[in-house]
């Protein structure tokens, strides 16, 4: 429906919304308004929507401060699998270790503090056991190269480590040799190949190669690692985040240093923060009804880990002519508000394609994030409007104003996560039935 509002004009101007709406012809707009009449300012929310499911498209993951490793499955949204490809840098170059006796390899990894997903999200620690394995990487981690979510490397089918079992915690302190640290996974590198790798480390003379010389040598020689749920039990109900550059995300060489017949304990360290690459990798299985978009379909999807994305698209926004959009307002219900281990995500986002075909915020993100530092003026968080009723409301005033002018690649905008690695979901309404998804829009005609 279509309504005249002649009282509009000053409710408007008192609260200030048109500056945090920030429209696209905003420097047009003060004078617009008041040297027209009030009745020229229309509302409607009738504007035609339609929501689709979209398999997602793969995005950067490489060389960021976090990394997923893990997996889930249910009947509803299929399996989701997820595993993290690192190389190593040497503390300082030169290293040589005579008289020395290999004790051990263990690899530590930071926990995310937040963005974990599935049983630990309730448990810690969780009761579910996880069961990984670590692979060397044979498959050189370009530094400076992009690399993808569907990006896998050859390893060696020699594991450093198989069935590793443990139940995450990441509140738990871990006390190292008297010493208490933040919350991080520990996992002994003792199958065969571990431990060959290990020896290497500390005695390289056999390789034929200085790899201690600089971190160039030292990633030639050894190309990384891959961490990943076990192919034999890859289902452990939990996608776990990790920091990938924190001081605790590191190799550690474990040696005793036999020197003057003594016996001393000592370690060397293989960073991770400086001159070291990180890819995080991930795949879904899903149902064929998730994606197959029916007329009869009430619901559509979003997904993290690049899984699902929903698609709205505008096919008569166009037809609206020349009109300039003071205030657009999406609201999105949620179909299912999930479980404890899966909550649906506390924020959305709005993209567009690019002319390259990439995704990117809408211009409303980035005035919000430019005005307020924060997602705040755009909204999309998740809001309780009461009787166990919640929506998603986005505030899209710039982007359609876009729309309306012609000149966005589409006609539509997509509802992600604001990460590629945040691997939360959720299942929406879409423009059917009676409690349905709607734009309501507030514009002025112009001449």
């Amino acid at each position: 429906m279509e309504y005249n509002l002649k009282s509009l004009l000053y409710s408007m101007l008192a609260v200030g919304l048109f500056s945090a709406m920030g429209c696209s012809k905003s420097s047009e707009i003060g004078l617009s308004l008041v040297e027209q009449e009030q009745s020229d300012i229309l509302y409607t929310d009738t504007s035609t929507i339609i929501l689709t499911t979209q398999v997602a498209d793969r995005v950067e993951t490489s060389n960021r401060t976090i990394m997923v490793c893990g997996s889930y499955s249910d009947t509803e949204w299929g399996e989701s699998v997820a595993s993290a490809y690192m190389n190593f840098r040497i503390n300082n170059t030169g290293a040589v270790f005579p008289n020395c006796v290999f004790d051990s390899l263990v690899l530590s990894l930071a926990y995310q503090d937040f963005g974990h997903y599935g049983e630990i999200t309730s448990n810690k620690p969780a009761t579910v056991t996880q069961n990984w394995e670590i692979a060397r990487v044979v498959e050189n981690i370009e530094e400076g190269t992009v690399y993808y979510s569907d990006k896998t490397f050859m390893t060696d089918g020699n594991l450093l480590k198989s069935n590793f079992q443990f139940r995450p915690n990441d509140t738990a302190n871990v006390v190292v040799g008297g010493v208490t640290l933040s919350p991080h996974l520990r996992i002994r590198l003792d199958d065969q190949a571990g431990l060959d790798l290990g020896a290497l480390f500390l005695d390289p003379s056999s390789t034929g190669i200085d790899i201690y010389e600089s971190n160039t040598k030292f990633k030639d020689w050894f190309k990384g690692i891959q961490i990943r749920p076990s192919s034999s039990n890859p289902t452990d109900a939990s996608i776990i985040r990790f920091k990938s550059k924190d001081d605790l995300t590191k190799l550690t060489l474990h040696y005793t240093d036999t020197s003057n017949g003594g016996s001393v304990a000592k370690t060397f360290d293989f960073l991770t923060n400086e001159d070291a690459e990180v890819v995080s990798s991930f795949g879904h299985t899903h149902p064929v009804d998730l994606t197959d978009n029916l007329t009869t379909d009430t619901v559509v999807y979003v997904q993290g880990l690049d899984g699902l994305h929903t698609k709205i698209a505008f096919p008569f926004v166009h037809t609206l002519g020349n009109v300039i959009i003071n205030k657009a307002e999406l609201v999105i219900p949620v179909a299912d508000t999930g479980t404890n281990d899966f909550p649906e995500p506390i924020q959305l986002l709005a993209k567009i394609k690019s002319l390259g075909g990439d995704l990117v915020a809408i211009d409303d993100v980035i005035t919000s994030i430019n005005r307020a530092q924060s997602y705040f003026l755009f909204g999309g968080v998740f809001e309780d409007t009461g009787n166990r009723n919640f929506v998603y409301r986005m505030y899209i005033s710039e982007e359609m104003q876009a729309l309306v002018n012609g000149i966005t690649f589409e006609p539509a905008i997509y509802i992600t996560l604001p990460s590629a690695l945040d691997p939360n979901r959720v299942e929406l309404r879409n423009e059917k039935g009676i409690n349905r998804a709607k734009l309501y829009l507030t514009y002025t005609k112009i001449q």
